[in-house]
């Protein structure tokens, strides 16, 4: 059984044997998972869909998909966590590791008498309000529940600091003292925590720094109304009269400023952080401001960017940061610059006024949203700039342009975390804005990984795409009609899948040139990979192509649709022209699935010309690709081809049978159909009749599931080839009978040459 951590103190964490899990990115279904987590006991279905869904939603459907997500979360095999029946849910908590009850068991059990390392470690837990972010407002009854153990678990952290503040600060001041900063820091008005504060700054002869939070602790005081009881005062006045003694807890020595005299403050006997602020407090100000421009870029500094944000010309920039090295503030290393020590940009990150920090985010978010060259490394930094904007809606789609360059780069894990937090974003927006950027990030998603429901997804998209119509975005319901269908056609639902991607033509007939141009394109590829109305996929390439011709655009929907339209037609160099063409766009626009897709086209033209050396050279190239790509069928699929070439080349069919395992796991059934058809005809060639039957007939059964023509006539072929070398006639006679019923259905001309003679 694996090891569970469940965190609800900050914003909500799941932990698996020490791994962040990633969560499902509906609040309401994280809300139920703490809701069940703090209570041990079973709750009537009735009452959680009471508690956490309105009437319009379909309540019970909705707990429903919410529990098939946790049980995923955090049930083990042969150990289910989540309880549920038809009347009622619970979770077993009793092998989980929760901090909040880590927290109040720490009070239950005397924390003046327990172990100070084992309570120092229970209060490092506390990484913000308990669900942070996830009180959901709307929903009252679940909104005080969540305020009640919001309220209850900070009284639990300010009784654990105050314990550990008491014990530790004769006997271990500098280890008191980050737990007496924690405590003021929860309880800026509580006079008492912030005069011993005070007392522990001046013990660790830090006299600036006490100065600055008496200032404060009155300033607070004063604001609030509040009758100070003298504490305060007698903790400044006290401890500085009892004489402080010279404290062991010495730091590296900060010179002064090369424009001030030094001072009696700044002296070398005076701590580190008091000789910092004094540096800090004379600095010019145009020094400060770059300065301030680092810390809110830190930890990824460079003069140029620092020039290009701050407004200063280089002369100023080079003068700042020849004074901030010389301070000790800032200092070379072989990544660049980089501030000495954290406290440095901490204290200048928090000299600087949220409003004003807020616009530098900004500031930061949108130049890195408008780099053409952005670098993969730069990606969590767009997002952590544009999180840090106050911007819901910037901050949004700033996750969904570091999710695209993410997939650029094949940084697959990072796009799917950054695609999932952009959708948990989203809830905070309202209307056509949240449609719009809720089908980009899906968009990023799919491309990311494998979903594990994934008709839920399609559900989702078609439903997104009908509101997306609603509003008038009809690019954004154009692509929800387009994922969808692309979800549909991956898994076998063919029938669906058309349906969507012609929806998806039909919605953008009063939408701008461009939109029509990428909708048309992108049905008729989706029909000539479904082998159905390909009059009608070829009509509307051709005024896709009259139009992007027009207005002097391309896409790679364009040429991939004329591909696969002309290898069906069996114009099989027009067709290698034209995949080269979109492999070469989709390359350059960072669309490695759709690159994967043209190599493979390609791979495939080569096996049925029998151009095996030529095949085993792209399969290499598909697997390196594969391997890079979202855990889906393509790495599966690329092995196998491989495994198919060496069949071919060598007759050692051992590789290729190994790797037919991983590609029926991956249930791509029309790369499988291919694959064993291909095998089948090598079996044939090398007078194994029997081996050909059990391979053509797997695919034969995965393209009729699949309803694809050309693969059934291709299988039905090799079974009649087959049973007629076995002398199986009967069973020959069969299998040409049902290539004589799809005379009219849709087979390529590519398949229907091998026809086999009466």
């Amino acid at each position: 059984m694996s090891a569970l951590t469940l965190n609800l103190l900050g914003d909500l964490e799941v932990i698996r044997d020490g791994q962040a899990v990633p969560l499902p990115p509906s609040k309401k279904t994280r809300a139920l998972l703490a809701y069940l987590a703090l209570h041990a006991r079973p709750f009537s279905r009735e009452h959680l869909c009471d508690l956490l869904w309105e009437l319009p939603d379909d309540p019970r459907g909705s707990l429903r998909w919410s529990l098939s997500k946790l049980r995923r979360l955090v049930d083990d095999p042969g150990h289910p966590r989540l309880i549920a029946d038809r009347l009622s849910v619970s979770l077993d908590t009793r092998a989980m590791d929760i901090d909040v009850n880590a927290l109040h068991a720490a009070l239950d059990t005397h924390a003046e008498t327990s172990d100070p390392a084992t309570l120092e470690a229970i209060a490092a837990r506390y990484r913000g309000p308990f669900l942070e972010g996830l009180d959901l407002a709307n929903l009252h009854d679940f909104h005080s529940w969540c305020l009640a153990e919001r309220e209850r678990a900070l009284r639990a952290q300010t009784t654990l600091l105050a314990a550990l503040v008491e014990r530790l600060a004769t006997s271990s001041p500098e280890r008191a003292l980050p737990h007496a900063y924690a405590l003021v820091r929860l309880s800026p008005f509580d006079e008492k925590a912030r005069a011993k504060l005070i007392e522990l700054l001046l013990t660790l002869r830090r006299p600036r720094a006490a100065d600055h939070h008496f200032q404060q602790g009155l300033r607070l005081l004063k604001q609030a109304g509040i009758a100070s009881s003298g504490a305060l005062l007698r903790a400044r006045r006290g401890t500085a009269a009892q004489g402080v003694t010279a404290s062991p807890y010495r730091s590296a020595e900060v010179p002064p400023s090369a424009t001030q005299p030094a001072t009696t403050e700044t002296v070398p006997d005076l701590p580190w952080e008091d000789r910092m602020e004094a540096a800090l407090e004379r600095l010019a100000p145009d020094v400060r401001e770059v300065l301030d421009w680092a810390a809110v870029l830190s930890p990824r500094l460079d003069a140029a960017t620092l020039g290009r944000v701050s407004g200063l010309d280089d002369a100023h920039i080079g003068a700042a940061l020849e004074v901030a090295e010389r301070l000790q503030f800032l200092e070379a290393t072989e990544g660049g610059l980089r501030f000495s020590h954290e406290r440095v940009a901490h204290r200048l990150y928090a000299g600087i006024s949220v409003a004003r920090r807020q616009l530098m985010h900004r500031h930061l978010a949108e130049r890195l949203a408008q780099d053409p060259a952005l670098e993969l490394e730069h990606a969590d930094d767009l997002a952590h700039h544009a999180r840090l904007s106050g911007d819901p809606e910037l901050a949004t789609r700033a996750l969904v342009t570091a999710g695209r360059l993410c997939l650029r780069f094949c940084a697959n894990e990072q796009a799917q975390r950054l695609a999932q937090e952009g959708i948990a974003q989203a809830e905070r927006l309202s209307g056509g804005r949240r449609l719009c950027l809720l089908l980009e990030l899906h968009e990023v998603l799919l491309s990311a990984a494998p979903l594990d429901d994934w008709e839920a997804t399609a559900e989702t998209l078609v439903m997104l795409a009908e509101r997306a119509l609603e509003h008038g975005a009809l690019a954004h319901a154009r692509l929800g009609y387009q994922l969808a269908s692309h979800l549909r056609w991956a898994h076998g639902q063919w029938a669906n899948a058309r349906e969507e991607a012609l929806q998806s033509e039909r919605v953008t007939r009063s939408a701008d040139d461009t939109e029509q141009i990428i909708a048309m394109a992108e049905t008729a590829k989706c029909l000539a990979m479904l082998e159905r109305d390909l009059d009608q996929a070829r009509a509307m390439l051709a005024d896709a192509q009259k139009l992007a011709t027009q207005r002097r655009l391309s896409h790679p929907a364009l040429p991939m649709a004329e591909g696969l339209l002309a290898w069906h037609a069996d114009r099989q160099d027009e067709a290698e022209t034209h995949f080269k063409e979109a492999r070469t766009l989709c390359k350059a626009g960072g669309d490695r699935l759709g690159e994967f897709q043209a190599n493979e086209s390609l791979m495939m033209m080569a096996v049925e010309h029998g151009r095996f050396d030529d095949a085993q050279a792209r399969c290499a190239v598909l697997a390196a690709l594969g391997e890079r790509l979202r855990d889906g069928s393509e790495a599966p699929f690329a092995h196998a081809a491989q495994g198919l070439c060496h069949y071919a080349l060598t007759d050692d069919a051992a590789p290729l049978e190994a790797a037919l395992g991983a590609l029926r796991d991956a249930d791509a059934k029309h790369r499988l159909a291919w694959l064993l058809n291909r095998t089948a005809r090598l079996d044939l060639q090398r007078a194994r009749p029997a081996a050909a039957v059990m391979h053509a007939r797997e695919a034969l059964a995965c393209a009729q599931t699949l309803e694809r023509a050309s693969e059934q006539w291709v299988a039905h072929r090799l079974l009649v080839e087959a049973h007629r070398a076995l002398d199986e006639l009967a069973a020959a006679r069969s299998h040409a009978a049902d290539m004589a019923a799809l005379d009219q259905a849709p087979v390529a001309l590519w398949a229907r040459r091998g026809q086999i003679a009466e």
